[in-house]
């Protein structure tokens, strides 16, 4: 199962930005934007296992070979650091918590523009559309599509 330790330190799209975005200039809906912007983050770090700002997480792992459920991880305690860009496989011998770091960087601008872009599309489709239960908006699958990564 995996944790997250601690929430990000900031979310890869701004307030400010997603506001320009959606051409709103008032405030009386700054909680519901910064929720829609919360939740694309989420939404596509869990489809494409990835983690946009940089944080540590926690995973508890059985015997065997082990999948980081998020990359690109920067650190693992207990194994030897290095940065992978792509989902890190370990070897372990019996169940064990391992914690790791992962992300791209600690500040939105660490973040591939992409990916960006796909949340702001994301925040948008979900401001206009607040009743809709359809999929992922075709724009927002080709952003992110070049940073879903096949894992055995």
């Amino acid at each position: 199962m995996l944790i997250q330790t601690d929430p990000p330190p900031a979310e890869p799209v701004t307030l400010a930005e997603a506001k320009t975005f959606l051409r709103v200039d008032h405030d009386h809906e700054d909680g519901l934007i910064a929720m829609l912007v919360a939740s694309a983050r989420d939404r596509i770090e869990t489809l494409l296992g990835v983690a946009m700002i940089e944080r540590e997480f926690r995973y508890e792992a059985e015997a065997g070979t082990v999948v980081l459920p998020r990359w690109p991880v920067t650190d693992v305690q207990g194994f030897a650091p290095r940065l992978a860009v792509r989902p890190v496989c370990l070897r372990v011998d019996a169940p064990t918590t391992i914690i790791f770091t992962a992300g791209y960087g600690p500040t939105p601008s660490d973040v591939p523009a992409p990916l960006r872009q796909a949340m702001l599309l994301l925040v948008s489709y979900c401001y206009e559309h607040r009743d809709s239960a359809e999929g992922l908006p075709l724009m927002v699958q080709a952003l992110i599509a070049p940073y879903r990564v096949v894992t055995p």
